[in-house]
């Protein structure tokens, strides 16, 4: 997505016309078919059916979101999926001929779209081509330019304008946009480099939407055509091109549970690097397990732990001795199938899954996934995903709070493909002009700096009875 250098407008003509225009300048890129005749086709809201899922609150979990079973099997009403047509995208989908071939991004693209248009989890969708403005396609139209190419491309898009109608004109209840481009941003100069975080949390917070969730999937693919470099310091651009993978995203735009259920029901097999911001996810399902890679001595501390009723959980450790010589290992056992994949990397949680605790050396010593031994145990450790262990050599005379808390931290792969400088794209590798600063944009718009965590399991360590 190449962004031109803008007009500048009055500000009360601005207002009216951020949504309604992109910016042209770039000469370079280069449109076949000269004026464009299409009609744009606004979204009706008024058109758009109304569904507020109805959440109920976990009597074991105060203050955590859980759906109840209706809200969760109940469809979107409505998916919107707008796909970036500009000269910087005609790479991702080449024309058909003698010796093209097709990109992985036209075989993603074309299959996520099948798999929507034939999904049960959205009542209707919607599809549009961005150029300097959305222009309403049928699913066939849509997919035919992802498998044959850009008829016209648009000469540029400018990604906060693309952002801001968006969340201001398609943001409803109950529904999602999906957003799939390369989020190539050109400043005009050098200069304006420094706000691109500042002009993206301005396009997303202009409408104040209290409710709105961000989640960005991350993808590489082979790229055959010319490459538009957000930086001109080089070459204006590398005909030809690339020699190396070329980055293109999903963006997830909306309230933040329809964000939620869309991605766990059209998203959560896709092989995308991702980050999510917004989204309040249900405490996941959780229980101590007594007979599972434990050690010490310690029990279950509920009163009504010695029933064992099935279905049982327990979040109460008393330990009869803890020390140096004779330490306490407890496994808590999560279910996070629910989760986006991000949240189930072993990696990830090990990194940032932490321990509070008052008055006790408590630490978490290992974070590990359920293995297909566990998954055919005939013990309470096959419903879970992951397992953590916990280790303490001290603790305090009375009984204190102790919880398990998921960081909510950026991931590493926004750094590694962030580059400064992209006009020389095949030596950087694959990887997004100014990403980070669009993630900073988004995070400082909707999480304002109060970062809470995903999930947080609250535990009791008390000494034995």
């Amino acid at each position: 997505m190449n962004l031109p250098p803008c007009f500048r407008f009055q500000p009360a003509l601005a207002a009216v016309l951020l949504v309604l225009a992109g910016c042209y300048s770039r000469n370079d890129v280069k449109t076949e078919g000269g004026a464009v005749t299409e009609q744009q086709v606004e979204n009706d809201q008024t058109k758009m059916p109304r569904d507020n899922a109805k959440v109920a609150p976990d009597k074991g979990a105060p203050n955590v979101a859980v759906e109840t079973d209706a809200a969760a099997a109940a469809p979107l009403a409505q998916v919107n999926v707008f796909l970036e047509v500009s000269g910087s995208m005609e790479g991702f989908m080449p024309k058909p001929g003698a010796d093209a071939s097709n990109t992985r991004f036209q075989q993603q693209v074309a299959q996520f779209l099948s798999e929507l248009n034939n999904s049960p989890a959205a009542s209707r969708k919607v599809y549009y081509r961005i150029k300097e403005k959305p222009y309403r396609d049928s699913y066939q139209e849509l997919s035919g330019t992802v498998r044959g190419g850009i008829k016209e491309p648009a000469s540029s898009t400018d990604i906060p304008t693309v952002l801001d109608t968006l969340v201001s004109n398609y943001y409803a209840a109950n529904t999602v946009n999906v957003l799939i481009s390369d989020f190539i941003y050109s400043p005009k100069n050098t200069g304006a480099i420094p706000y691109i975080k500042t002009d993206i949390t301005d396009a997303i917070s202009r409408t104040q939407r209290t409710d709105l969730a961000v989640s960005v999937y991350g993808f590489t693919s082979d790229f055959q055509g010319t490459f538009y470099p957000a930086i001109m310091t080089g070459a204006r651009k590398v005909p030809n091109c690339c020699d190396t993978d070329i980055p293109y995203y999903f963006w997830v735009i909306g309230p933040q549970d329809a964000v939620r259920r869309f991605e766990a029901a059209l998203l959560a097999k896709q092989p995308a690097q991702q980050v999510h911001y917004g989204i309040k996810y249900p405490r996941p399902a959780s229980s101590l397990l007594n007979k599972y890679q434990n050690k010490g001595d310690w029990y279950y501390g509920e009163k009504t732990a010695s029933k064992r009723e099935a279905g049982a959980t327990y979040h109460t450790v008393a330990v009869q001795e803890a020390s140096a010589q004779n330490p306490v290992e407890f496994v808590l056992g999560l279910n996070l199938s629910t989760m986006p994949a991000l949240y189930r990397d072993p990696a990830y949680l090990k990194q940032n899954l932490k321990l509070v605790g008052q008055d006790t050396d408590a630490k978490i010593v290992n974070v590990a996934a359920a293995t297909d031994q566990t998954r055919a145990s005939s013990g309470p450790e096959n419903q879970y995903t992951h397992f953590v262990k916990v280790r303490l050599t001290k603790m305090a005379r009375a009984a204190r709070p102790l919880q398990v808390v998921l960081n909510d931290a950026r991931p590493a792969w926004v750094s590694q493909w962030t580059t400064q400088n992209d006009s020389n794209i095949n030596q950087a590798g694959p990887k997004t002009f100014a990403f980070a600063s669009l993630l900073d944009g988004v995070s400082t718009a909707i999480v304002a700096g109060q970062d809470a965590p995903v999930f947080q399991i609250p535990l009791t360590l008390e000494p034995a009875k």
